[in-house]
């Protein structure tokens, strides 16, 4: 397995250690964020992979996808959000539209073992 560099992008700084420790017990390489200016960053290229919460506080769902798009990220996104199911289905598909690689969304709080399943799968 090759160890992966993940990017958690969420402003509640509770979530990012637990979901970057779970990253990490899995034998990647996880890098917490809590704001959306890395999104447009041409660093973020360097990531395999975004654990990205929809609702930042600077930023829409829309808006943040939209950075990701604009940025030429080739990695999969996985969206987490306490929004309602519908919300996180229309983002998958806003994301998809925008031509990124929507691997899938979790609701908060995100349960471990899907959690894990999707980190595995990327």
């Amino acid at each position: 397995m090759t160890q992966k560099r993940i990017l958690i992008l969420d402003d509640d700084l509770i979530v990012t250690e637990i979901l970057g420790q779970l990253v990490s017990n899995l034998g990647h390489y996880p890098v917490a964020a809590h704001n959306a200016p890395i999104l447009a960053s041409h660093k973020i290229t360097d990531f395999d992979a975004v654990v990205l919460d929809l609702w930042l506080s600077d930023s829409s769902a829309y808006e943040s996808l939209q950075a990701l798009a604009e940025q030429g990220f080739s990695g999969e996104i996985i969206l987490i959000s306490g929004l309602a199911e519908k919300d996180l289905e229309e983002a998958c598909s806003q994301g998809r539209e925008l031509g990124l690689k929507i691997a899938g969304y979790l609701r908060k709080p995100v349960n471990t073992a899907e959690f894990n399943a999707l980190i595995q799968a990327i």
